[in-house]
């Protein structure tokens, strides 16, 4: 009588079980880039901002915080103005610079109003802020404090647009304007898709 030899189908379901879920796998992820391209985007929303609860004499002129820089649409020539990331990068820097220059000439805990002063004349002096957010702040506020600003019954101050991706740029906005200005700053949050009805826009 023949002896039989024994057979295992152990490795083989094995494969066959690793082979299956590597396919179901594939399956699934194939099935998920479908979808996505199949999903018509969102259309742009144009949105109007307005900064509610601030004083009658104060007007809004909006900074959108995006994720590849900041626009700036608060120009006084009504201009928008766009700072990519790099550049803002490079501006806190210089800022911060000059923010411990002062600190090291006015003491520890300088007078906030002799700070704001040394600022004052370091951006006017430093010709690295030239075409800067931290320049356009800047004017702003002297704009708002020079004659012409204060004939106007109005007084101009920005509100910081801040999108999902945007943070980046808000914090080094928000630091840029509350280091080297006492403009009143307005917050307001946006999503994704949300734009501003401003055409002109100079790089």
């Amino acid at each position: 009588m023949r002896s039989r030899t024994p057979v295992t189908l152990f490795p083989f379901l094995s494969v066959l079980v690793s082979t299956m879920g590597v396919l179901s796998f594939l399956a699934v992820t194939f099935l998920m880039l479908i979808r996505q391209e199949q999903v018509p985007q969102q259309p742009t929303k144009p949105v109007e901002v307005q900064w509610v609860g601030a004083p009658e004499h104060v007007r809004p002129l909006l900074v959108e915080c995006r994720e590849d820089g900041v626009v700036f649409h608060a120009r006084l020539d009504g201009v928008s103005h766009f700072f990519p990331l790099s550049a803002l990068e490079d501006e806190v820097k210089i800022v911060k610079n000059l923010e411990g220059q002062g600190v090291e000439g006015l003491g520890a805990t300088p007078d906030s109003y002799r700070f704001w002063l040394f600022m004052k004349n370091a951006i006017q002096r430093d010709e690295r802020l030239v075409d800067s957010l931290t320049g356009e702040f800047n004017d702003l506020e002297l704009f708002n404090l020079s004659g012409e600003g204060r004939r106007n019954i109005t007084q101009k101050y920005p509100i910081l647009l801040i999108y999902p991706k945007g943070i980046k740029s808000y914090q080094m906005a928000s630091y840029l304007v509350e280091t080297t200005t006492r403009l009143s700053v307005g917050l307001e949050p946006m999503l994704e898709g949300w734009s501003l009805p401003y055409r002109k826009q100079a790089s």
